[in-house]
């Protein structure tokens, strides 16, 4: 049995697996992260009332198109910045905060109607919604939204399996490689064991 050599690897090479690796693992992070914080958001979320302090005044976010594989639904989460006032049974909450609009997609994606300017005008206040109480909002009620944290653990189990499990499947070869390699080393040890003590026998 003949052992790698890490010497066959350049410093180069070795760098370029270094850092692929620790980018896969970051971007695994990130993903499991976005899970976890999705599902501790839902989990906050109370049904309530919603209404705007002042309509006109308001500052778009970042746009995010999300879809389930195959079935679907698709959708564009659609942040705006307001002055909002939000209540609930159980709590209250008043200020600036961020109204999420759920602008449901088919399957032409229209990009033009899914924005804060076109989507604010639309709402009859007070209008129902959903809040955590900490600054976001979302139109319509928690049973109504598609359930986020869902996809984000489709797609942090897709990639840890894609990426994470071929370097578990190597280590688990690379074990099997080297438990292999000492067995003949333990038989060759007792061979040579056994031959000098029929020369010490022998004297």
């Amino acid at each position: 049995c003949q052992k790698p050599a890490m010497g066959k690897f350049s410093k180069l090479g070795l760098g370029i697996i270094s850092c692929l690796g620790v980018s896969l693992l970051a971007l695994n992070i990130f993903f499991w992260y976005r899970y976890v914080a999705a599902t501790q958001l839902w989990g906050r979320l109370e049904d309530g009332s919603c209404e705007l302090k002042n309509p006109k005044a308001y500052s778009p976010g970042w746009k995010f198109g999300w879809s389930f594989p195959v079935t679907g639904p698709s959708w564009t989460d659609v942040p705006c910045s307001v002055q909002l006032h939000a209540s609930s049974h159980d709590s209250e909450m008043t200020g600036e905060a961020t109204l999420h609009f759920t602008y449901w997609q088919g399957l032409v994606w229209e990009y033009l109607k899914d924005s804060c300017g076109k989507l604010l005008p639309q709402l009859h206040e007070p209008f129902g919604c959903c809040f955590d109480g900490r600054g976001t909002a979302f139109v319509g009620k928690v049973e109504s939204l598609p359930h986020l944290p869902t996809l984000l653990l489709m797609k942090a189990s897709g990639l840890s399996l894609l990426t994470l499990g071929p370097v578990l499947l190597m280590c688990i070869n690379m074990g099997r490689k080297a438990s292999a390699c000492e067995i003949p080393v333990e038989g060759e040890v007792e061979e040579r064991y056994a031959v000098l003590r029929e020369d010490v026998d022998g004297i």
